[in-house]
């Protein structure tokens, strides 16, 4: 977490704080209301179990110039300070898995270099470099400034391009060329926020507060989805899943709801006593990462596939083929590690332990085809080869 001597960057990583505390939470599984289960394995991982090791490809960094900030921690005593230390830019879960793309023969990240007062704005500008790096050899080809209020997320497309949202919606090349954009304000829209893309990256979700609508990765163009107020946790193609609708008219006793909107409206997919942030692995299956144990549920609500790991867990991406995706696990008195799973079996496929832990999360993205995993951060970013 960072603190740097300012309001609004204090404001953001206490956000991001307890939105990881929320993340990293081990509750009880929840209770199914599909219409059967489908198949029900179980992928457990374990010290006995041996893992084919995936192969380094490069290490880099660091990438850009590293900012000297305190680091904190809000714990039950309260707020502890310690000294100052290189942001590693790695604080947050969230922007753990919207920070670095595979977009062609291309890597794309965007690293956090500073900040800027504008004249038309009350607080200041985050400023961020982009980076765009040879998937060969690591190598930095282009670059370019972006500004945002906030994070920064970067998505990948399935026609080889890259999305940039900040204040607003960019296309570019993978060498980071303009290719379109998206005006968050343009047909009477009040706001916007694209938080997500599907899996296969061929949509982004916008929500428009209220509502929520579709754009097309590749043409711009948006869909409106619904006027009702909405918040999506991830985007398919055809519908958005959130675990921030209670069902507790019908359910008074629970606390977590998986919910499924899509255009013909809400479907309650699990309800029970606990919650999480249900994430899409393909159009069809939902990785829901909140439970002790990881599941995968279809749109349906049937259990399709069950994950017994140990330690706590995040999600860390999935390739656009839909076959793979990969969970950070963490354990009391470990050191990062993220594990690559197969998406049809369930079964772990390699193990990735980065040279250096993130402060919460290290940026992760798997290739379009999951051939690829990279981990790390603007301090030092490694490309595996994965079995």
């Amino acid at each position: 977490m960072i603190y740097r001597h300012h309001q609004f960057r204090y404001r953001m990583a206490v956000v991001a704080a307890m939105d990881n505390l929320i993340s990293k939470r081990r509750p009880q599984p929840f209770t199914r209301i599909g219409l059967g289960v489908l198949l029900v394995g179980a992928a457990a991982i374990c010290g006995a179990q041996r893992l084919s090791a995936p192969s380094r490809v490069w290490s880099v960094g660091p990438l850009t110039k590293a900012e000297q900030v305190m680091g904190f921690a809000v714990g039950a005593g309260g707020t502890t300070l310690s000294g100052p230390h290189i942001d590693s830019q790695t604080g947050s879960i969230f922007a753990a898995a919207r920070s670095v793309v595979f977009v062609g023969d291309r890597l794309v990240l965007a690293s956090k270099i500073g900040m800027r007062q504008l004249p038309e704005a009350k607080i200041p500008a985050q400023v961020y470099e982009l980076l765009s790096l040879d998937t060969q050899t690591g190598q930095v080809k282009d670059s370019r400034e972006i500004l945002a209020f906030g994070s920064l997320p970067v998505f990948a497309t399935n026609d080889a391009h890259v999305i940039v949202a900040g204040r607003t919606v960019l296309r570019l090349t993978p060498d980071l060329k303009d290719a379109g954009v998206f005006d968050y304000h343009a047909d009477g829209r009040k706001s916007g926020s694209v938080e997500n893309i599907s899996p296969d990256g061929s949509t982004l979700g916008n929500a428009t507060s209220p509502g929520y609508e579709f754009i097309d990765a590749g043409s711009l163009k948006s869909t409106k989805l619904t006027d009702s107020p909405a918040y999506a946790t991830s985007v398919s193609s055809k519908g958005f899943v959130t675990d921030n609708v209670h069902w507790t008219g019908k359910y008074p006793n629970d606390l977590g709801f998986v919910t499924y909107r899509d255009a013909s409206g809400d479907h309650l997919l699990y309800h029970g006593s606990c919650g999480g942030r249900p994430q899409f692995l393909t159009d069809d299956l939902i990785l829901e990462p909140g439970c002790k144990s990881p599941l995968i549920i279809d749109i349906h609500g049937n259990l399709v596939t069950t994950l017994s790991v140990k330690g706590g867990f995040s999600f860390a991406g999935v390739s656009q083929n839909g076959k793979r995706f990969a969970l950070q696990l963490t354990g009391s008195g470990q050191h990062e590690r993220f594990l690559v799973f197969s998406v049809q079996t369930g079964e772990p496929i390699a193990e990735v332990k980065p040279d250096q832990d993130g402060e919460e999360q290290s940026w992760t993205a798997l290739s379009p085809d999951g051939s690829m995993f990279v981990v790390g951060s603007p301090l030092k970013l490694t490309l595996y080869r994965l079995p």
